[in-house]
């Protein structure tokens, strides 16, 4: 019998909170969306067909920010569902804006921290994870707070069905070393650094960064056949 991943565990946050007053379109945006297009953080065993109304490929997004980059990727594949997830409100209000106005019906978002809403999927449920500019807590003693790291890779690789596919981006060189050390010592994992890939938009927050004269890393890796 099949282990559930222990996401309970205690740890350390790997997030900084953030705090911006919504202006009153986007609250307003909030309170009717959430309800709709939302998944509460605490709950049953997710079902994604009574979620999504369908089987397909289950998708998972770690951070993602005010959604561009989950916009772009779920309306150019149509055939994939993917969850959401972030703890910053004003990025949910507007993701959920976003979504109601472009009629997707394969995105659907999470307020709250990813690592607690995993408590409700299947272990090997997922088939890809994607984790774009996690926040990169550069001092020495905040790195324990970084979201790649061996105890929550192991999380999510539990998750993850054989052949699932684990797509990171930073654009913090130490960081890009970290994810290189942390995912090469797994042995369930294959892959590395690889150039960007066209379906990974640029986003505002990326831009910023190349601007500024920052690299950004692209990893892909997938699960073994042999994971067990």
């Amino acid at each position: 019998m099949t282990t559930p991943p222990d996401v309970h565990r205690a740890r350390s946050r790997t997030f900084k909170p953030r705090r911006r007053r919504l202006s009153p379109t986007r609250e307003a945006a909030l309170e009717r969306l959430l309800p709709q297009l939302g998944l509460e953080v605490i709950g049953p065993t997710l079902d994604p067909v009574e979620v999504f109304g369908r089987q397909a490929p289950l998708v998972i997004e770690i951070g993602c920010g005010a959604g561009e980059a989950a916009l772009a990727m779920a309306s150019a594949d149509p055939s994939t569902d993917l969850i959401a997830c972030d703890v910053h409100t004003p990025g949910i209000a507007r993701l959920l804006t976003e979504i109601d106005r472009l009629g997707l019906t394969n995105l659907r978002v999470v307020h709250g921290d990813a690592l607690d809403f995993a408590a409700r999927l299947r272990p090997h449920s997922l088939d890809e994870v994607r984790i774009f500019f996690p926040d990169p807590w550069p001092k020495p003693r905040q790195r324990q707070r970084r979201l790649v790291r061996t105890d929550l890779l192991e999380t999510i690789i539990g998750l993850m069905a054989v052949g699932g596919h684990l797509r990171i981006a930073t654009d913090v060189d130490d960081y890009a070393e970290q994810i290189v050390e942390v995912c090469g010592a797994e042995p369930r994992l294959e892959g590395g650094p690889v150039p960007r890939p066209q379906e990974r938009p640029i986003t505002r927050f990326e831009l910023k960064g190349l601007e500024a004269g920052r690299t950004v890393t692209d990893f892909s890796y997938r699960v073994r056949g042999d994971r067990d």
